[in-house]
């Protein structure tokens, strides 16, 4: 089985979300494997309601998976994606951004990736739940992409004064997302990998 090179990539509009193929290993042919393969392809899409591409998020051995793109949906949240990646405060519709935070965790029930912009609604979600209450303000400082294989220590890396581009699909499964975001004042670094999500409040002197 060959996966088309033309992969779905994400947009500052969309959501992308990649599941691995757990089909990946089973069968004693390939062709065994692409049918087991589309039968797993089809029960993702009547579990989730989006339609799934082929897909491979690994850039040396290959992890085969399945792509889907979320929007663009007319909502306070999705159409504020755009606006937070371009490092813009919100100061409304943060209740949408949390809907949105619980909605992409259905997902969590497959091993599941994301880019970076649903990182970024997952990383709000946890930066409200870490200060306690709804913020009247957010607003995205920096992110980066990380290799899984560096330190992951949010206490001690270098502040993030840029905002990087999404990665490209292939390397979804061997990367971390982390954001420094500002809530109210407060500045919280957050990190996303696959269904893990780690976060870390700045002391008050780092602003």
């Amino acid at each position: 089985m060959t996966i088309n090179d033309a992969q779905l990539t994400e947009d500052d509009d969309h959501i992308l979300v990649a599941i691995l193929d757990e089909t990946y290993g089973h069968g004693d042919s390939d062709e065994e494997w692409d049918l087991a393969r589309e039968a797993f392809r089809k029960a993702l899409e009547a579990e989730f309601g989006l339609s799934f591409e082929d897909a491979d998020i690994g850039p040396g051995a290959s992890f085969p998976a399945f792509a889907a793109m979320i929007g663009p949906v007319v909502t306070v949240a999705t159409a504020g994606i755009a606006i937070v990646i371009a490092g813009k405060p919100i100061r409304e519709g943060l209740n949408a951004w949390l809907a949105m935070a619980v909605d992409l965790r259905k997902f969590f029930t497959r091993k599941v990736y994301l880019n970076r912009n649903g990182a970024a609604v997952l990383a709000i979600g946890a930066v409200a739940k870490e200060a306690g209450q709804l913020p009247t303000s957010v607003q995205l400082l920096g992110y980066q992409p990380q290799h899984v294989l560096e330190p992951h220590d949010l206490a001690s890396q270098d502040r993030l004064t840029e905002i990087a581009a999404a990665p490209g699909t292939i390397y979804l499964g061997a990367l971390r997302h982390v954001f420094e975001i500002d809530a109210d004042g407060a500045v919280f670094r957050v990190s996303v990998e696959g269904k893990t999500v780690r976060t870390y409040r700045l002391p008050s002197q780092s602003k």
